[in-house]
């Protein structure tokens, strides 16, 4: 991990979010220009037009110092206690489904995929 790979792959981010940022401005829609920049990541990765190699180092810089990312967010609940208190039970409940349904969504790609895979090794 060198100075010059991390600011690379930073400089490649930023520019994505700004690129994200413009488009989502042009063209009026509401829709968080953050998303926009993963999804245009994630297609730029899978075509091959961006290496892996170009981000990497930045990649796993920003996921080692991921628990600060959280401390404002955290610090900021103390905040809305009262809120919180006061909508316990529909919070406890949308955090409760939404993990059932992103864990059995995830089973049941997963499973397709795996199924997937071994039609594809029989033949």
């Amino acid at each position: 991990m060198t100075a010059s790979s991390l600011l690379q792959g930073f400089a490649l981010l930023l520019f994505l979010q700004w690129i994200s940022t413009e488009i989502i401005a042009f063209l009026g829609i509401p829709f968080p220009p953050p998303l926009l920049g993963m999804l245009i990541l994630t297609a730029l990765l899978c075509t091959g037009v961006i290496k892996e190699n170009y981000i990497e180092d930045i990649c796993t810089a920003l996921i080692d110092k991921m628990a600060l990312l959280f401390l404002p967010a955290g610090v900021s609940m103390i905040l809305y206690l009262d809120v919180i208190k006061a909508e316990l039970l529909p919070i406890s409940l949308t955090v409760i489904l939404s993990s059932v349904i992103i864990l059995c969504s995830t089973a049941l790609v997963l499973e397709m995929l795996l199924r997937k895979k071994e039609k594809g090794g029989q033949q």
